[in-house]
């Protein structure tokens, strides 16, 4: 009589923890973000000049935003969950994360490279046109973007998604208006506040 071997009960695999930042964590990075972006710009003088360069909140104004910029960026994950059910919405964040990244490298040439090179830094604009270009776009798109799949998909309260528009409207404006910043700053602080409000609404979705 041949003896048959009774299975071993299988010992379950020890669970991995997980340490990526939870939802709550994302979304209130996306928060801190937006404050800091529409503080930053707020601070931003209202033309790009050898006057601006010496004013008392021009390296502050850089270094707060572009810090912010990458705050949104690295909580972009708490929004992505939010818009996913909108392929417009999510391409747009994808576009916004872009120029959100690229935000900070211009940032810190204003506000540090632009004051000590003074004329010359006219110089490196020529050079890097491809670069502003790309930033810009991306910075300009990504919201609208987002803001027409989360009206259509109702992602984000309705004041929410069109606050997000303030951004492209305002760059618009800064070209036509007698002083750029007439247009760029009040979109930006606007966008700021509302990109704010998306983190802090977005921190319980999975």
């Amino acid at each position: 009589m041949t003896a048959t071997a009774l299975p071993t009960p299988s010992t379950p695999a020890p669970a991995v923890a997980d340490h990526r930042p939870g939802p709550s964590l994302r979304g209130l990075a996306v928060t801190a973000g937006g404050v800091l972006f529409a503080a930053g710009n707020a601070l931003h003088p209202m033309e790009h000049s050898a006057a601006a360069h010496s004013a008392t909140t021009w390296v502050a104004a850089h270094v707060v935003f572009s810090a912010g910029a990458l705050l949104i960026a690295a909580g972009a994950g708490a929004l992505a969950a939010r818009l996913a059910p909108s392929r417009v919405a999510t391409v747009g964040l994808a576009v916004l994360w872009i120029g959100l990244t690229l935000i900070p490298v211009g940032g810190y040439t204003e506000a540090y490279v632009a004051p000590a090179l003074h004329d010359g830094f006219a110089a490196i604009e020529e050079a890097t046109l491809w670069f502003s270009a790309l930033a810009g776009t991306a910075t300009l798109l990504g919201p609208l973007l987002i803001a027409i799949g989360s009206l259509r998909h109702r992602l984000l309260p309705a004041p929410v998604a069109l606050s997000l528009v303030a951004l492209p409207v305002g760059g618009v404006l800064a070209g036509v208006l007698p002083v750029e910043g007439w247009g760029i700053i009040p979109g930006t602080v606007v966008f700021g506040l509302g990109i704010a409000a998306a983190g802090w609404s977005s921190r319980s979705r999975a």
